[in-house]
């Protein structure tokens, strides 16, 4: 099981910010969208919206949110996300 985090900006963005972080996990950059883009997440004022996804080893989606297009929306919190992890194993 890996944790990744996916950015829309360009490479020396995306690791400008994952050293910022000292993220423990990988920060990919996408900034042609094309992983938003494949999984359905909406843009609004010319950035893609958030979206969290739990994907099997064989590539399936198996449980996602995606940022509706609205002013407010509350994500997933911590819990649930770790729910559906827990699904996914089998636990």
């Amino acid at each position: 099981m890996a944790l990744l985090a996916v950015s829309s900006t360009d490479l020396e963005m995306t690791s400008f910010v994952a050293a910022t972080l000292r993220a423990p996990y990988p920060i990919l950059s996408d900034p042609a969208w094309e992983v938003f883009h494949r999984y359905g997440v909406g843009s609004a004022m010319g950035v893609p919206l958030p979206g969290t996804f739990v994907i099997d080893p064989a590539g399936v989606v198996r449980w996602s949110w995606a940022a509706p297009l609205a002013l407010v929306f509350t994500p997933p919190g911590p819990e649930e996300l770790l729910r559906a992890v827990d699904e996914l194993r089998g636990t």
